[in-house]
């Protein structure tokens, strides 16, 4: 339906036009249009062609008449409010625009701005926000007959307002509250803008806010920090400082104190894209710094080189061991320079062990040779942890390298002792073993009733000679221990050196006799003499002739010569034997060493004779050396002693006893052993002592009271009662001062004469010692 011809004002295209064209007006307040004031007409108008929401409240009940724009104001509210009376369509909000309802209609134009209402316009309360005008129309008489408002709702825009607002406060306390310090300076004079707490507290609390950096800070003008300013804000490239030290007046009158900082100097720009002002970001790692200078101090305190390196392992840092060790720089050692002092050959096993560990991400060690500054190489072990993150990825390795070169020595000396103590008990069962054989054979035949005499006799001297062997063999090991534990004494006194060469040369005859050698000695000078323990210089020499004759076949030529040398005796033992070669000569005087296996050589031995040699040359204050042209060629074994003389002119005479025989004595012969005491027993009996025996402690201290005897020989390792406190019990008794008392046992240490000496005896005999000589003693009978 169209608009008639009179009503020209409501002929607009709108639908809430068109409402108001077909709304039944006649019961309204309004009255029908025809009857509208053109003052109102006007209003009308002017509404229908806005876009701008819009109403006029006429009348004295301010019914409403409003355009399409404002229809979606109302919501739900439309289409029943038109023509209504403006309060009952508002009456939700009627207490807030009241007041300013009754101003428009006194006749004042305002204007209010995001006004808050609480709306009920689609079924619920809701916050809103409009901004408006309330203007006063009047009628045709000039009396205010209402009022007319334009309007817009800025809900959405106070709302996104707010958020902003929050947002932007909350951005503010994580500025201002942010762990790290942070500020922004405008123009070329770098003049603070914003500065948070940690800055302000950086600086010492002092005021910053709209000064020039140079002069709220001047003590940082000369430490560099403003030019690199005016770098970043004439380049516009942003700066990053790691670790930077930074000395800042904290405290008024007070020196500076030294800060480190990590910091960034990004540069702003306006619109335009030019700079104006430097974003300022940081943090102060002054405590960090301190700490990584402590580790720093203290890794340059152990002996072992120690580095970090990145995930992929490019070295970052060294101590100063790298530099003392290699004379390499630190820098010309970061990233993959350090390999310029790994030994070529150890390349691939570093790659090799590099290339597995990548994909474990485990700690891992390897082994290489390192060249010293010197240039000689030496071993390292390397052994490196992962430092992860929370996905378990490397982010760097913790490493030290360690010197091993006298630890990798070490372990092949201990390899090599434990190969030689295992050739030296396989020689010593072999050795052990060989005379066995002969004297469980020599047994056999004595005691065979068909055995001639004869067959016994030679029986008995294959005993004693097998004996007299295993006891040579316990001898040699008792004496290398004690040179070892530095506990065997010489018994030093002038000696005539053809007696010292007769008896070396009477030791070693039989086995040069057995093997047909030529054995000859000679003496430069005639009456020689030395200071030295004869025993002991007699065992150095035969040892020497005898290795001698082992390693000379058949038919070959020994000598030992003696020259004098200033006040010292060189004595020379030269073979035609095996020879040595190079290698032997360096080692051929160590422990259980041999040129060949004693499986090789009937006479065998233990390989210990040479070190023997040695040990007793050296407490004589003397040297040994070895000599060959190589293999096959002979061998020359030279020893020089000290203390010697052309003469004994002015020599002490030392008047030794001669042992007399005695009356027959009373012995007491105690061992838990009945074999040993028993033949031990009929021995000394066939020397005509009268001999008692017994097999414990208890009853060798019953025994004795009840004898008295002038001699006890005791074992120490007894039941009951040991050998020490059997003595210590004879002492106590009254007769005790009187016997003489023996100790026989297999320990042969110093400190065990020396315990018993403590015990009461007056000898120590070590087993297996010579029956004759126990015998000797207990004629002569002195103490």
């Amino acid at each position: 339906m169209s608009a008639a011809p009179d009503l020209p004002f409501l002929s607009g295209a709108t639908a809430t036009s068109r409402l108001m064209r077909e709304k039944d007006w006649s019961g309204s307040g309004l009255g029908p249009p025809q009857q509208w004031p053109q003052s109102l007409r006007s209003v009308v108008s002017l509404m229908a062609g806005s876009a701008f929401p819009m109403f006029v409240a006429w009348g004295p009940s301010l019914h409403m008449l409003y355009n399409e724009a404002y229809a979606d104001i109302l919501g739900a509210k439309h289409p029943r409010s038109l023509g209504q009376p403006f309060f009952d369509v508002w009456y939700d909000i009627r207490a807030d625009i009241e007041p300013l309802v009754a101003r428009a209609l006194g006749g004042e134009s305002l204007f209010v701005e995001n006004l808050h209402l609480r709306m009920h316009r689609r079924g619920f309360d809701e916050d809103t926000w409009f901004t408006f005008s309330y203007s006063p129309v009047c009628d045709e008489t000039g009396a205010v007959a209402g009022f007319f408002c334009a309007c817009t709702e800025t809900t959405g825009m106070v709302l996104a307002e707010r958020h902003q607002r929050a947002e932007q406060e909350r951005l503010q306390s994580l500025f201002s509250q942010a762990p790290g310090f942070v500020a922004i300076m405008r123009g070329p004079a770098h003049v603070f803008e914003i500065a948070n707490q940690a800055y302000v507290q950086l600086t010492g609390f002092r005021d910053v806010i709209g000064k020039p950096l140079a002069l709220a800070l001047p003590e940082v003008v000369e430490q560099g920090f403003v030019k690199l300013l005016d770098q970043v804000y004439s380049t516009g490239e942003p700066y990053v400082g790691r670790s930077v030290r930074l000395m800042l007046n904290r405290e008024r009158d007070a020196p500076p104190t030294e800060a480190w900082v990590d910091f960034v100097y990004q540069p702003l720009r306006d619109a335009t894209g030019a700079v104006n002002g430097v974003f300022v970001q940081g943090h102060e790692v002054t405590e960090l710094q301190r700490t990584q200078q402590a580790l720093l101090a203290f890794s340059n305190s152990i002996p072992a080189i120690a580095w970090v390196a990145a995930a992929d392992g490019r070295l970052e840092r060294f101590n100063s061991q790298w530099q003392a060790y290699t004379g390499q720089t630190e820098q010309s050692a970061l990233g993959h320079g350090w390999t310029a002092a790994l030994h070529p050959d150890d390349h691939p096993v570093a790659r090799q062990t590099w290339e597995s560990v990548r994909a474990d991400n485990k700690a891992w060690q390897v082994e290489y040779r390192l060249r010293g500054a010197d240039g000689a190489y030496r071993w390292f072990r390397a052994h490196a942890v992962p430092q992860l993150d929370a996905a378990g990825r490397v982010l760097r390795w913790f490493g030290t390298t360690t010197d091993i070169e006298d630890a990798r020595a070490a372990a092949q000396m201990l390899q090599h002792a434990d190969r030689q103590k295992d050739e030296f008990l396989a020689t010593l069962a072999h050795e052990l073993r060989n005379p066995l054989a002969p004297i469980r054979t020599a047994v056999q035949l004595l005691t065979t009733p068909a055995s001639t005499t004869q067959v016994r006799e030679r029986a008995t001297a294959v005993i004693g000679r097998q004996v007299g062997h295993m006891a040579h063999l316990l001898d040699d090991l008792i004496d290398i221990a004690r040179i070892t534990r530095r506990r065997l004494v010489l018994k030093k006194e002038w000696v005539s050196v053809d007696e010292l060469v007769e008896t070396a040369l009477e030791t070693a005859r039989p086995l040069a006799h057995d093997k047909k050698q030529t054995l000859r000695a000679s003496v430069a000078s005639p009456g020689l003499h030395l200071v030295a323990d004869p025993v002991r210089v007699a065992q150095i020499l035969s040892n020497l002739l005898n290795n001698a004759s082992k390693y000379t076949d058949v038919g070959g030529r020994i000598s030992l010569e003696v020259a004098l040398e200033g006040q010292s005796l060189r004595f020379s033992v030269t073979d035609s034997g095996i020879g040595m070669s190079e290698a032997a000569i360096g080692h051929v005087f160590a422990m259980f060493a041999q040129e060949q296996s004693a499986l090789d050589r009937s006479e065998g031995g233990l390989g210990i004779g040479l070190a023997l040699v040695k040990g007793l040359v050296e407490l004589h204050g003397g040297s040994v050396s070895a000599h060959s042209e190589g293999a096959n060629l002979g061998s020359r074994f030279v020893v020089t002693l000290p203390g010697a003389a052309a003469a004994l002119a002015a020599a002490p005479t030392i008047d030794m006893p001669v042992a007399q025989p005695g009356s027959t004595r009373t012995v007491l012969l105690a061992d838990d052993n009945r074999d040993a005491v028993d033949v031990l027993a009929e021995l000394l009996r066939l020397d005509g002592h009268l001999v008692h025996t017994a097999n414990d402690g208890l009853q060798a201290v019953k025994l004795a009271a009840q004898l008295q005897p002038d001699v006890l020989v005791l074992d120490i390792g007894m039941p009951g009662m040991n050998g020490y406190e059997v003595a210590r019990h004879v002492r106590a008794q009254p007769w005790g001062s009187r016997p003489l008392l023996i100790a026989a046992t297999g320990w042969g240490q110093e400190d065990d004469r020396q315990k018993a000496l403590a015990a009461g005896f007056d000898l120590h005999l070590t087993k297996p010692f010579d029956p004759l000589q126990l015998s000797a003693v207990i004629s002569e009978g002195s103490r």
